[in-house]
């Protein structure tokens, strides 16, 4: 049995039920996540991963389109994707972490 949530559904189920505060302030001040989580979410393969990327500012370093300032969208799912990344990890610090490689 697959235990796979869409984007969208983890937002959807965890801004009333997330018990850290950080996510929950997180999700309460960028009203433009679900929508760009659910964009995401209905994207399959290397269709999905490449918009993620994109939607997390992460390209090549060759890259010519990638922006020089990283824009609200960016940054509030980097900001997301971190406070899911400390709720999940918790005291834990030798865990592998994120690098946006900024």
């Amino acid at each position: 049995m697959s235990t796979f949530c869409p984007f969208s559904c983890l937002f959807l189920m965890t801004r009333p039920l997330a018990t850290s505060a950080r996510i929950r302030k997180i999700l309460a001040a960028h009203d433009n996540l679900p929508a760009l989580l659910t964009s995401i979410d209905k994207l399959r393969g290397a269709d999905r991963d490449e918009a993620l990327q994109r939607a997390l500012g992460l390209t090549e370093i060759n890259d010519q389109t990638r922006p020089e300032e990283l824009g609200e969208d960016v940054l509030a799912l980097r900001e997301l994707a971190e406070a899911v990344e400390a709720a999940v990890r918790g005291e834990n610090s030798s865990a592998l972490g994120l690098n946006w490689g900024d």
